[in-house]
């Protein structure tokens, strides 16, 4: 047996190192916008979404390189900076230093990756789309036929981008951005700076738009393209970027705040019940704050009434589980207005038991047709 495993160990010895080669020889660009300034930080690239999608990258051995139009120090916030996600990704990783030089488009254009990643922030409709060095090493790249990901308001820097034979790149392809029924709810301070509404440009360029419910996770996958909607779908979007570069994904935690919209996806369309179920089970898992935000505005964004019954179901199912006076107004309100009136008084009865003296309570009372004391 000696010889046998004494060739066993010199082809281990001889493989290894290719092995460990092919783990780690792919190298992604992440794309971020230069145009956030101090006083203007809602015009920058979304660090959440840059340290969601780094993470997931570093964490499978791949070689990163952070661009940006301009290159050079861009912008960090720090508003967010609890989150212990934020807080790897700044301490943990060679993020921050990347982040204070990063690879300028210009410099990038000679580059080859085997991927790249295209962030999201209202910083992307500003510069991103328009750049001449951006757009060339987009063109670059979309050309070559290799994958290309873009999150959030990220497939703003792929709206004018053509391909060799002329036509636009998301022409007649599936795409998925931030939404024009996003950018109206939770983009108000931004949206008359915008150039344009990104989910109307997408269109007018030939795409056929997908997407799911405001503030829900939605991937669109058409080819090499991988587009996301908002933030809850950066990482896994990252993590089909990384399937297509030919990389094997390593088993990870999801994020807070992608696993609590994840949940809330599923039980629109399998059952409220989903809701009681995981936070009861694994209420570390999910963060009640976003889940408590999507149910306060989701009645509200719903189109018709059939939507809007499903989205008051799960916002019932996320108040058995999350107590603020403001939420429970709000969910009164929805409540009264599609019938539920009994639903209604005995939440009502809720309110004036824990919230008394709260500034709601002369809303709710007029609601029921009670006199303000």
């Amino acid at each position: 047996m000696r010889p046998f495993n004494a060739v066993l160990s010199f082809l281990i010895v001889l493989l290894v190192p290719f092995a460990n080669a092919s783990e780690t020889s792919k190298n992604v660009g992440i794309l971020i916008s230069s145009y956030g300034e101090k006083g203007r930080e809602n015009l920058s690239y979304d660090l959440e979404e840059l340290a969601q999608a780094y993470l997931v990258l570093h964490d499978n051995g791949v070689s990163i390189d952070l661009l940006s139009p301009k290159g050079g120090a861009v912008l960090v916030k720090n508003n967010k900076d609890q989150l212990p996600f934020i807080q790897r990704f700044k301490n943990e990783t060679p993020a921050l230093k990347q982040l204070a030089n990063t690879l300028s488009s210009k410099e990038a254009i000679d580059k080859t990756y085997d991927a790249v990643l295209v962030i999201g922030g209202s910083g992307a409709m500003f510069d991103l789309s328009v750049d001449q060095a951006t757009q060339t090493f987009l063109e670059k790249h979309v050309n070559s036929s290799k994958p290309i990901a873009a999150v959030c308001h990220g497939p703003a820097a792929l709206v004018n981008i053509k391909k060799k034979d002329g036509s636009y790149f998301v022409a007649n392809k599936k795409v998925n951005a931030f939404t024009n029924a996003e950018e109206r709810a939770f983009g108000s301070d931004v949206i008359d700076d915008l150039p344009f509404l990104l989910e109307d440009k997408l269109k007018e360029h030939g795409a056929t738009f997908v997407n799911n419910a405001p503030m829900l996770p939605y991937i669109s996958v058409d080819g090499n393209l991988i587009t996301a909607q908002n933030p809850g779908a950066v990482a896994q979007a990252a993590e089909v970027l990384l399937t297509k570069a030919g990389v094997d994904i390593k088993d990870r935690k999801p994020f807070k705040d992608e696993a609590t919209l994840t949940l809330i996806s599923k039980a629109r369309s399998s059952g409220s019940y989903l809701i009681d179920l995981a936070v009861k089970s694994k209420p570390k898992m999910y963060d009640m704050n976003y889940m408590a935000l999507y149910g306060f505005y989701a009645y509200g964004l719903a189109e018709d009434k059939a939507s809007k019954l499903v989205e008051l179901d799960i916002m019932q199912a996320i108040g058995r589980n999350f107590e603020h006076p403001v939420y429970l107004a709000k969910l009164i309100s929805a409540e009264v207005e599609q019938g539920m009136k009994t639903k209604a008084k005995q939440n009502f009865e809720k309110f004036k038991d824990l919230y008394p003296d709260h500034e709601k309570m002369a809303d709710l009372k007029g609601l029921f047709n009670e006199k303000a004391k």
